[in-house]
């Protein structure tokens, strides 16, 4: 055993307690890498500093919406205090061997082959159960008395019995809370068992606020321009508030979760000096997965938020042939041009945004008539 200073780990004074007890992990190749740009948030790491050294037979049940970041939270503090993980992304094809081990043939013997939730006991290491949600709930039964600190009976390996070591920790991650899907966002999720639900300390998580994915954004990506990382936060904020509305009201306004991990991949692409706008990059990393008329709605929002598109030149095949053309005298004829059609007569008004409500309820009305 050896003593790790937890405000000195992670570098602030407002670690709920300061020092704490850990074993040496013994298979190294286990801990996780430390990612330096990662940002903490103080009140979910107290919650669950406060469970893995204090679980008290319990386990950690995170429930959030995709992408804000529940696996990659534990995956960094693991990495932090040299504490070896194993983990399993599971569906609903998974069954309780999964997670136990099976027989298995290797160089003409048969021999058993722990799975992660064995080696987690043998080693005191912390078992993440990605989407638990999605697993059977007979299946999931196999895990009741281990997840109160019981031993494991393996039968299929002669009975073996596999005792918990002091160090191991269970950590369920999953987009419900065992409810099923409220949303319409997570197809799959399923009903869990109350008397399995019993047996779990539970943590809410959110998309970080303004303040954590600003230092996010420019921690990952220093080339990032700040007044570009700000519009990027009230970007992801305005549609986030659509989706909650949708939620609370029952009906569904958009159709997928704005998350972190999207707005983290647009700031990746906005922040490589490439041809491409912000509007194209917004459409290629979220718009074009939503059904038009929702995808349209972003993309206004995307004018509203970065200001509209610029006019690029589209070369014409002559154009492409011909080196000498002047650029910015093709422009300039194309803006004279536009002008005097707009002298002449114009043909349509700019409309002022609309809200996605009143888009669907015209569209809707088109398609009675």
């Amino acid at each position: 055993m050896f003593q790790v200073n937890l405000k000195q780990i992670f570098n602030s004074e407002k670690i709920s307690f300061d020092e704490c007890e850990l074993e040496p992990c013994k298979l190294v190749e286990q801990i996780p890498n430390i990612d330096v740009n990662y940002v903490f948030e103080l009140k979910v790491l107290n919650e669950v500093l406060l469970y893995l050294f204090h679980p008290f037979k319990d386990c950690l049940y995170i429930a959030g919406p995709s992408g804000c970041g529940k696996t990659t939270l534990i995956l960094q503090i693991a990495a932090r205090l040299n504490w070896g993980v194993e983990q399993i992304t599971l569906s609903n094809k998974c069954e309780s061997l999964d997670l136990i081990g099976h027989t298995t043939l290797k160089q003409g013997q048969l021999i058993y082959e722990y799975g992660p939730l064995t080696r987690a006991m043998i080693y005191g290491e912390i078992l993440i159960l990605n989407e638990i949600d999605l697993m059977s709930p007979g299946d999931l039964a196999v895990l009741n008395d281990v997840l109160e600190g019981k031993p494991l009976t393996i039968v299929a390996n002669n009975g073996e019995i596999i005792k918990p070591h002091p160090q191991f920790r269970v950590v369920a991650t999953a987009n419900t809370k065992g409810f099923g899907d409220m949303t319409g966002f997570y197809n799959g999720a399923r009903l869990l068992n109350q008397a399995f639900l019993d047996r779990w300390r539970f943590i809410e998580m959110t998309y970080p606020n303004s303040r954590v994915e600003l230092m996010m954004l420019k921690t990952a990506f220093p080339n990032l321009d700040t007044e570009m990382a700000n519009k990027l936060i009230r970007f992801a904020n305005e549609l986030r508030k659509v989706v909650e509305l949708g939620i609370d009201n029952g009906v569904r306004q958009i159709s997928a979760p704005f998350s972190s991990r999207t707005l983290l991949k647009i700031a990746s692409l906005v922040s490589v000096n490439t041809e491409y706008t912000v509007h194209k990059i917004v459409n290629m990393c979220y718009a074009l997965r939503l059904p038009k008329i929702e995808q349209e709605y972003v993309m206004r929002l995307c004018n509203d938020v970065f200001g509209h598109e610029k006019a690029v030149l589209k070369k014409t095949q002559k154009n492409d042939l011909d080196e000498n053309v002047n650029v910015e005298s093709a422009l300039s004829e194309e803006d004279d041009e536009n002008k005097s059609k707009s002298d002449v007569k114009p043909k349509t008004q700019r409309r002022s945004r609309k809200t996605l409500k009143e888009d669907k309820k015209e569209s809707n009305e088109k398609n009675d008539n």
